[in-house]
């Protein structure tokens, strides 16, 4: 994200954000929500930007919407979608042969609460076990991530990130499509000022060029 401070990453409940927001802490919020990939419409050239961005607006809103009582006062501003794929730690498969046969594979995510339509979805589907991680930074799920047969739900410019990209993992498609719907969460009333809105643009700038297929 632009600025001259790195902005901070790290994993937590959209409850908390709006908090965070509220109380005058940070500006702006960069958010996921993921789910199944949904069918999207067919649209015509002249209207495609358009129709697109109403789209997005509705899309997750009963997830940012059903919290209304703490999302009180913050605005979501819509960034785009991009699919997701399947990370996991090659060692892992190494350490299955090892020990003579495969380990059962499990769906790491994020609790209930950071994710629910993701984790949700993923019940109804009952591909895999899901596994749960509650670190908050990087490295917290890295470390879990390559103790166990886990498979992480992810978009793949997380590898380009450190400490992701030193960690030797391999993606993987889903058996079912994912996406994630990026959203830019703001206080009430500055979503039109020129910074946040600059801000915005570059982010659904940046999310169509890494994701040309699904803009």
């Amino acid at each position: 994200m632009p600025g001259e401070d790195p902005p901070l990453t790290t994993w937590q409940s959209l409850t908390h954000w709006s908090e965070l927001l509220t109380g005058g802490a940070l500006d702006a919020v960069l958010v996921s929500v993921a789910a199944t990939a949904q069918a999207k419409p067919s649209l015509e050239a002249d209207s495609a930007k358009q129709a697109d961005a109403e789209q997005l607006q509705t899309l997750a809103s009963a997830d940012l919407i059903a919290g209304a009582h703490w999302m009180a006062g913050i605005s979501a501003m819509p960034l785009g979608i991009q699919s997701l794929l399947l990370l996991h730690a090659s060692q892992q498969q190494r350490a299955a042969a090892d020990q003579g046969g495969p380990r059962p594979w499990q769906l790491l995510l994020p609790p209930a609460e950071q994710q629910p339509r993701l984790q949700r979805d993923l019940q109804q589907l009952g591909l895999l076990p899901l596994g749960h991680c509650s670190a908050i930074d990087d490295a917290g799920w890295l470390q879990q991530l390559q103790a166990e047969p886990y498979l992480l739900p992810a978009h793949l410019s997380l590898l380009e990130q450190a400490p992701w990209r030193e960690a030797a993992l391999r993606a993987v498609p889903p058996p079912e499509p994912l996406e994630e719907q990026l959203w830019l969460l703001v206080r009430q009333g500055e979503e039109r000022w020129p910074a946040i809105d600059a801000l915005a643009a570059q982010l659904r700038e940046r999310v169509l060029k890494a994701n040309p297929a699904d803009g």
